[in-house]
């Protein structure tokens, strides 16, 4: 794990990545919850995939990572047992998942940030979790950055329609739900269910 620890605190410190900040924090989190089931939507390169696999290493755990497009991420061969990735529509995989009743420690969501996505990836997420689960976010900073989270971003992106994950987040009922952004790096929501009224 040397090498692979001493790759996340060189990106940590003078990574020029858009999540390169959070990378200790991701393993870090998952480890304190002794997280055995983690699921990442959204990879790109897979410099979130590290750290989750890491921990994943520790905990005899697994890493699911759901992306539309293929990643060139290569996992390294030793951690290799402890990743599936698959190829597809968040959406359509957090659907499947909702169908068997499954149940994640983890789940970190940078896929597509439109708002409608974002939304429905939480009404999802909601059966998927419990309590003493986390949903990690990433780019819901809500102001001193661009872009700005609290207007309609469709005119820097159609990614960001109708105001991005923040709003998504934001709407959330506070009586079943609790939410802290870290502020760096386009910002790391920590999320969490204190109850559901459903699940």
């Amino acid at each position: 794990m040397n090498k692979h620890f001493d790759t996340l605190l060189k990106k940590v410190k003078n990574g020029k990545g858009d999540s390169d900040k959070h990378l200790l924090t991701l393993f870090s989190i998952s480890l304190s919850l002794n997280a055995k089931n983690i699921l990442e939507l959204g990879v790109r390169n897979g410099d979130t995939s590290l750290p989750f696999l890491l921990c994943a290493e520790q905990t005899k755990g697994k890493v699911t990572s759901v992306d539309l497009k293929a990643t060139n991420f290569e996992c390294p061969k030793e951690l290799n047992q402890y990743w599936n990735f698959y190829e597809e529509s968040a959406l359509d995989f957090l659907e499947a998942k909702f169908k068997n009743k499954e149940k994640y420690d983890i789940i970190y969501v940078d896929d597509w940030h439109s708002y409608d996505h974002v939304k429905k990836e939480l009404e999802y997420i909601d059966a998927l979790t419990s309590p003493g689960s986390l949903v990690l976010l990433h780019d819901l900073m809500y102001g001193n950055t661009c872009p700005y989270y609290h207007i309609d971003l469709t005119k820097c992106s159609p990614q960001w329609a109708n105001g991005g994950p923040y709003r998504a987040v934001a709407e959330l009922d506070q009586n079943f739900w609790e939410f802290s952004t870290i502020p760096c790096n386009n910002g790391l929501t920590i999320l969490r269910k204190k109850y559901s009224s459903r699940y």
